[in-house]
């Protein structure tokens, strides 16, 4: 019960910054080699609303995880280091870089850049990595790059189940979803991966040569808790 309750302030806080354009959006731009290791540089752009609304969340926290919590919001040094020794304990990435910027529109970017040796690191989510607890229930993506005859099939399924304490057919879990969609409005997650082989076929936005665009409204996301890439190549 006390969990429902907390869940309803977080959906007025939701409902309160349904008038926001976009709290938060994701660039990620990936390169893959034929032995299925690879790069990337993930940008993640949070909007100075974004600060606000956190801050107003972190109402609803004990004292002592809200201290924490609050510095580590007001801190790109600390979102940084957690964020490098999240991705540092996930096997077979290696960071090589990560800042952030300031942009004119007043937002902040955090860039990552990193390689990875295997492609099923690309599921990972980064709010596993960065977790304080290590108890992130936020379902990693299944990402594989496989050989069906003559063709390599690429997937990325990212598909987030209802919790047991959310079904799915809960009416707050519903409005949940709604208020975090409304909040999210014009953000985005973007993918470009540069492919090792020739398109053949794929699902995605736009294509350039051997190079793939995906772009999934933050709103769909969070409505739809799922996203998929696909594409399928030849040599």
């Amino acid at each position: 019960m006390n969990n429902r309750k907390a869940t309803f302030k977080v959906i007025i806080l939701l409902l309160l910054c349904a008038s926001l354009n976009s709290c938060l959006s994701v660039d990620r731009k990936i390169k893959l080699y034929k032995d299925g290791s690879g790069e990337e540089t993930m940008t993640i752009s949070f909007m100075k609303e974004f600060y606000t609304m956190m801050s107003s969340m972190a109402s609803i926290m004990d004292s002592a995880r809200k201290e924490s919590f609050l510095d580590s919001l007001y801190s790109d040094d600390i979102f940084m280091n957690k964020t490098k020794s999240g991705y540092d304990s996930i096997p077979g990435i290696k960071v090589s870089d990560i800042y952030s910027k300031r942009n004119p529109d007043s937002s902040n970017s955090f860039i990552i850049k990193y390689s990875f040796d295997s492609i099923s690191s690309l599921g990972t989510s980064l709010d596993k990595a960065i977790n304080e607890d290590n108890d992130s229930k936020i379902s990693p993506a299944i990402v594989t790059l496989t050989k069906e005859g003559d063709e390599f099939v690429f997937n990325y399924v990212y598909e987030q189940p209802a919790s047991e304490e959310m079904p799915e057919n809960d009416s707050l879990a519903a409005q949940m979803k709604t208020g975090m969609s409304e909040m999210f409005g014009n953000g985005f997650i973007n993918f470009e991966i540069e492919f090792p082989y020739e398109i053949v076929s794929s699902n995605a936005t736009s294509t350039d040569n051997r190079s793939l665009k995906w772009n999934f409204p933050m709103s769909e996301v969070f409505l739809q808790s799922k996203m998929k890439l696909e594409a399928r190549m030849k040599e």
